[in-house]
């Protein structure tokens, strides 16, 4: 039920019509009713005036009743009466009951707006709170509280962040004059509330207290009109620590997050320095000595170790170039820079070109193919997936014995092909299988100087997922590791040439 109160001046209204409509009941009803009965007519009026209107109107009212009542009804009629003691009686405790009333309505009312004005400041509090919430930039956390300040008082609002934009310009303060900007700093120090008041308006500046300096500060120049009570200013006060709390969030994560790239940073410069000094050193330390002994028209040098240092110079020339190929392919990769060239390729033909590279390596060691005949074409990079197989099969060549055959088969799938390079080593463990494809991460079975750098099959991961495919590591039935990844296919009909056979 509303308890809105009427204007003075429509109170009065309602008091002189509810007279006269008492005052006309009681002659309808003269004829039939007592005295006293007429008295609770001119009563119920005042009640219901009570109910509704100021105590000033109630009284008057009231006032109004006792004389209507006494002139018109008290004998003789029409003059007014000194009143007995039981109609003295009855008049006072109109009065009494008018002021009663009305004092209990008043009270009503105000506790009635006390609990609207506090519903709507959860409601305004809790609407920032969620917008807040949602903010991951200083500039969203800004805007939604300008917003809502605006909404909930009324208010023009700015909010200034940091110490440095307590000085402004004149083309950037806007509707702050430089009395404003020294009661900001004041605030700003003493990190309390500041009202200043100035020709015309007020305003008020709240320091935004995060947990150990002020973040900002928040500026107001409420609506003269409207103008602010003490709610008014603990609301204020609420909406500041509000955006404090979100301000700091913010910038305590930006914080966290810029400490999280700098280790990583640091992580992966301590691993490449680790790699390019180790892992590139020992091939060229290699190729100098063995070039050093070659060059020198000294040394006693037969035709077999020539051959040996020379075939020396290139194998570890290869490493080298291995390793340097595979850095530049893991710094391309890791900056968004791979640019697919696709084309139709066969996948035997991408697979036989890998394992003519390794030929001398490979030695006596068997490669067991299944790559069936219907085997659909491959829409690759055929440089990206080469670089993928080669590095496959280089880690199958280094951690596994000399004497275990590799396997290497393919099979077809709705618009792909899946890929499986396995072999019959010491396997992947099982912690490790998902870290393996990380950059510069060696499984626990690497060997310090086995001429490995970790970058091996991240790049295999980046480049199968550049062609929308998957990769992962499993163990091989039977023991050994079974690395397996997917290609797309073409849309060309495939070529029928099978390949079931042993590569040695």
């Amino acid at each position: 039920m509303s308890m809105r109160k009427p204007s003075e001046i429509q109170g009065s209204a309602w008091g002189l019509l509810t007279v006269l409509a008492s005052t006309l009941i009681s002659h309808l009803v003269r004829p039939y009713a007592e005295l006293t009965d007429l008295i609770m007519i001119h009563l119920l009026g005042v009640v219901l005036i009570a109910m509704r209107c100021s105590r000033a109107v109630s009284l008057g009212t009231a006032v109004a009743s006792i004389l209507s009542f006494d002139f018109l009804f008290i004998p003789p009629a029409l003059v007014f009466n000194s009143p007995d003691l039981k109609s003295g009686v009855t008049f006072v405790v109109m009065l009494i009951v008018a002021a009663v009333i009305s004092t209990l309505n008043e009270r009503v009312r105000r506790e009635q707006a006390a609990s609207r004005r506090s519903e709507a400041t959860t409601l305004s509090l809790y609407r920032l709170a969620q917008d807040l919430n949602g903010a991951v930039r200083v500039d969203e956390v800004v805007t939604a509280g300008v917003e809502h300040i605006a909404l909930a008082l009324g208010a023009r609002a700015r909010v200034l962040l940091g110490a440095s934009e307590l000085s402004l310009g004149p083309d950037q303060r806007g509707w702050l004059s430089d009395q404003d900007l020294r009661a900001a700093s004041r605030a700003w120090t003493e990190r309390h509330a500041v009202r200043e008041v100035g020709s015309g308006d007020s305003k008020i500046f709240q320091p935004l207290l995060g947990l150990r300096s002020p973040v900002g500060m928040l500026a107001l120049a409420p609506d003269p009109e409207r103008g602010t009570d003490d709610d008014d200013l603990r609301l204020i006060a609420a909406f500041a620590a509000q955006l404090a709390s979100a301000i700091e969030r913010i910038s305590l994560g930006s914080a966290v997050q810029h400490a999280e790239v700098q280790i990583e940073t640091e992580r992966m410069r301590n691993a490449l320095l680790s790699t390019v000094s180790h892992d590139l050193r020992t091939p060229l330390s290699t190729i100098i000595a063995a070039g050093t002994t070659l060059a020198d028209d000294d040394a006693q040098i037969d035709g077999k170790t020539r051959t040996e240092l020379t075939h020396t110079i290139v194998e570890a020339a290869e490493r080298l170039d291995g390793l340097v190929t595979n850095l530049l392919s893991a710094t391309r990769m890791e900056s968004g820079q791979i640019v697919l060239t696709k084309s139709v390729e066969a996948l035997d033909e991408l697979v036989g070109a890998v394992l003519s590279r390794f030929a001398e390596r490979l030695g006596g060691r068997l490669v067991n193919l299944d790559l069936p005949a219907d085997l659909p074409l491959l829409a690759v990079d055929p440089m990206l997936i080469e670089q993928v197989l080669i590095n496959l099969v280089e880690n199958a060549l280094r951690y596994t014995p000399e004497d275990t055959p590799l396997y290497l088969s393919a099979r077809a799938g709705p618009g792909r092909v899946t890929v499986e390079v396995a072999d019959e080593g010491a396997g992947i463990a099982e912690s490790e299988r998902e870290k393996v494809f990380d950059k510069f991460f060696r499984g626990s079975l690497a060997r310090s100087n086995d001429g490995g750098a970790g970058l091996g099959l991240m790049i295999c991961r980046a480049a199968v997922l550049a062609h929308g495919g998957q990769i992962s590591a499993r163990s091989r039935p039977g023991g050994g590791a079974c690395i397996e990844f997917s290609l797309p296919i073409a849309d060309s009909p495939p070529v029928l040439h099978e390949i079931t056979e042993q590569y040695a």
